[in-house]
């Protein structure tokens, strides 16, 4: 018991020591002090727990209350460096990056050894514009933790972004002896050397890279590329053989090799290496199609063309089944002006495609290149009956119709053809000189000169036009100033055009100005008259105004000869008179 109560005393004893303690301590600190110090206790308190809060609301995706919440903690205490980064971080994913900035700059100066802090301030320089800032604080960052990764590319990048390629390519090596060898590192490092201008030493990336990985084809791709774009033609041959060994049955590999032979002047070994990648049935058609489209566009010469046809052929064998291949061999084909072996084609394809306007419209000019007017008739008649709204079906069976001489018909199709044309004026110049000729054979004179005006009006230097035009009013007899005009107006433009020397000849000749006449129709005879009936003819008919009758019977007979002369010729041969 006596144990017990000395505890209890000397426990009694000790309690009324410290009250008495804290009497004496109160009456020397004074009370303002001591509430002055319970209020700045309070404010820590409440500035942690209102950050805590923040990061809650942060964590649990409500930014707007943790903003708030942040904005009351700096309220509170404007250097808290941990609510100024998360703060900064808030501002800065809504785009408000100028005022994350200042924010990011007090966490650094607050906490100059958080390593996080100096990231978001770096990253903020950079979005901001202060590249120097930027720069400065990731090779802080590095020197501090020389094996980071992440801090060592960043590095390397603002040095790339700041222009100093030099030092980009130290740290890069840096990157590359901490993580070893690889593609993208290869590109990112060399890419640099070149814009410092050393190629050499952008080689010798490529090269260390395939030594490290002999046996992966992308990185002899990659290397191929480098080699191409950079003057290096036998490096790049090179390793496209190498893509070729290790993978022999990639098609791509030899459509690379055939642009990189195009692109250096060997079209030959080009052309080889697309047949080699176009046989291989791994590439679609429409792929090889499309690439084929891309090396021959343009204007091309009749050596490309057949080029073209031949890889449409190699196409066509490699996907025997495909109708799409084999539309573009006959498109090809038509091309190549091998008339006679696409029409067959297209023909099959259109067993099963009857609605494919563009397989119809070749069949067309098949039909017409071949001067095949009966099967073209009949051709044209079928597409106007598929394809009612085209307008050049009903203009090449109005030409074939004109050929046939069934004028009726032809008048049938090319009025139809022209209603359709709908202001196209390439198209309608056409319909109406194919229309002038038919009216003329019709007899419906004012209707073939309307039509031959409105050609002239969309297209005045017209010549085949010109010369038709007057040569009809001639052998009308009407209108021979304008026919003249016109005739002269061809010769002008066509000067050694017998058709149009001759017409201007005989324009003159209907004016009686003979002498004129005989003086242009001896040009027509210099340019290839000589073998015409007509102009031979003509000729002779002239000498006979100017009184030359022998000489006009001696033409006349040469006439008889040959080809294209008038029904009276005989009459005149054998009177020796001139017929008109």
């Amino acid at each position: 018991m006596k144990s017990k109560i000395k505890i209890l005393t000397f426990l009694l004893l000790l309690l009324m020591g410290s009250q008495v303690f804290a009497q004496d301590k109160y009456h020397r600190k004074g009370k303002k002090e001591l509430q002055e110090q319970e209020l700045t206790e309070q404010k820590h308190y409440k500035e942690a727990d209102l950050f805590a809060r923040a990061i809650t609301f942060k964590e649990t995706g409500r930014p707007k209350q943790a903003d708030s919440l942040l904005s009351l903690v700096l309220k509170i205490n404007p250097e808290d460096a941990a609510a100024n980064y998360e703060k900064a971080r808030l501002l800065s994913a809504y785009g408000k990056n100028k005022a994350a900035l200042a924010l990011a700059r007090k966490a650094v100066k607050q906490d100059s050894l958080n390593k996080w802090y100096q990231v978001l301030y770096a990253d903020l320089s950079k979005i901001n514009g202060d590249y120097k800032s930027y720069l400065d604080t990731y090779k802080k960052l590095c020197e501090k933790e020389p094996g980071n990764l992440g801090f060592q590319n960043e590095l390397a990048f603002a040095y790339y972004f700041t222009g100093d390629y030099k030092n980009a390519v130290r740290t890069y090596r840096t990157v590359e002896m901490l993580m070893g060898i690889n593609p993208q590192l290869t590109k990112q490092i060399a890419d640099l050397y070149l814009r410092i201008g050393e190629k050499d030493s952008a080689l010798i990336q490529y090269e260390q890279l395939v030594k490290y990985n002999p046996e992966n084809v992308r990185v002899y791709a990659m290397m191929a590329e480098f080699a191409s774009k950079n003057g290096l033609p036998k490096t790049a041959e090179w390793a496209y053989r190498q893509i070729i060994r290790l993978n022999p049955q990639d098609p791509y590999v030899h459509i690379s090799l055939a642009d990189f032979y195009r692109k250096n002047g060997k079209p030959d070994k080009s052309f080889e290496e697309l047949k080699k990648g176009f046989s291989n049935v791994k590439l679609d058609t429409k792929t090889k199609i499309n690439l084929l489209l891309t090396y021959y566009s343009g204007p091309l010469t009749d050596d490309q063309k057949a080029q073209a046809l031949e890889l449409a052929e190699v196409i066509k064998s490699a996907h025997p089944e495909d109708s799409t291949a084999d539309a573009f061999y006959a498109s090809m084909l038509y091309e190549n002006k091998k008339y006679e072996q696409a029409r067959p084609l297209f023909r099959k394809m259109l067993v099963n495609h009857q609605d494919n306007y563009a397989f119809w419209e070749q069949l067309l000019f098949c039909d017409l290149y071949l001067n095949d007017n009966k099967i073209l008739e009949a051709d044209a008649a079928r597409a106007t009956k598929i394809f009612p709204d085209k307008p050049i079906p009903f203009l090449l069976g109005g030409i074939a119709s004109f050929q046939l001489k069934n004028y009726k018909k032809a008048k049938t199709f090319l009025e139809k053809s022209r209603e359709l044309a709908n202001g196209n004026k390439a198209l309608l110049e056409n319909i109406n000189s194919t229309l002038g000729d038919t009216y003329h054979e019709l007899k419906e004179n004012k209707a073939a000169y309307k039509a031959y005006d409105a050609v002239l009006r969309l297209n005045s230097e017209n010549t085949i036009v010109l010369n038709n035009y007057a040569y009809y009013l001639a052998l009308d007899g009407v209108q021979l100033e304008k026919a003249a005009s016109l005739a002269k107006k061809a010769v002008d433009l066509d000067p050694y055009n017998q058709n149009n020397l001759d017409t201007y000849a005989w324009v003159l000749y209907k004016q009686k100005k003979y002498n004129q006449a005989l003086k242009w129709e001896q040009k027509a005879l210099d340019n290839g008259g000589k073998t015409s009936g007509v102009v031979v003819e003509h000729y002779g008919d002239i000498l006979y105004r100017l009184g030359k009758h022998k000489e006009a019977l001696v033409q006349w007979k040469k006439a008889a000869g040959l080809k294209d002369h008038s029904k009276l010729l005989k009459k005149k041969i054998k009177t020796g008179k001139l017929y008109e």
